[in-house]
């Protein structure tokens, strides 16, 4: 069963007193159970806005979405769905424990704390539990979201630039973690400019230019520096693949 099934999805932002920006145009794709895949683009390419067309938060001008089956604003769906983004929590008086807890509460997960105990001792971040999120610095906030991705053993996790803040070590951490949750069945689309990673953790490649997919092929045996050269073929750069 796909996980993710996009079809021809199209988005313009309207702009007061500028033209209009096509940000998508007839996307189209589908993410069997069980993958993982990294989207990859330049900057501006539409990247972000197809993430929040897929998870429901931005409403698409055509086109149709579905995860696993369902619309994405279903609660069904929702609940089986995690999601690092870049929010950067800053709140002065609440802890990365009641936070965690808050959430781990919404989502009905059984013994909480023990849970939140294992991810945070993953992540490397458990000696900030009892931290203000104030004042915990940009990459440990960035674990903390991954944290939250992963609360609740979601079966679909949407990963937006997770390794940008992360030290080396930290993204050997994440490469391991996910490594180890893919033979659960997880399926995970990971978003980055960080081509070496998705090199190394992905199946598949799915790549955006000028809001429209321009490429979408396995990872299978593919040497290092692939992306690199397909980075190049597709955006037209000197010393691309003959």
């Amino acid at each position: 069963m796909s996980a993710i099934a996009a079809i021809n999805l199209s988005k313009t932002y309207k702009q007061l007193f500028k033209p209009p920006v096509e940000a998508l145009h007839n996307v189209s794709f589908s993410i069997n159970e069980g993958e993982m895949v990294g989207l990859i683009g330049p900057n501006g390419a539409g990247k972000s806005t197809l993430m929040r067309l897929l998870l429901g938060f931005l409403p698409s001008d055509s086109g149709e979405v579905t995860l696993f089956n369902e619309h994405p604003e279903s609660l069904h769906a929702r609940s089986q769905i995690g999601y690092q983004a870049d929010t950067q929590f800053r709140a002065k008086n609440v802890t990365v424990k009641s936070f965690l807890l808050l959430h781990a509460r919404l989502i009905g997960i059984e013994r909480p704390e023990e849970h939140i105990e294992q991810l945070l001792k993953t992540f490397e971040l458990f000696d900030a539990y009892k931290r203000p999120l104030a004042s915990l610095s940009k990459g440990m906030r960035q674990k903390l979201e991954l944290v939250l991705a992963f609360l609740g053993s979601p079966k679909l996790v949407f990963l937006d630039e997770p390794t940008a803040a992360l030290d080396p070590p930290s993204v050997f951490v994440l490469r391991d973690f996910l490594a180890e949750k893919k033979k659960t069945g997880i399926t995970v689309l990971f978003s980055s400019h960080h081509l070496t990673e998705v090199e190394s953790i992905c199946d598949r490649i799915i790549f955006i230019s000028d809001g429209t997919v321009v490429d979408d092929s396995p990872m299978k045996n593919i040497g290092p520096g692939h992306l690199e050269q397909l980075f190049r073929k597709n955006l037209g750069m000197k010393g691309t693949m003959s």
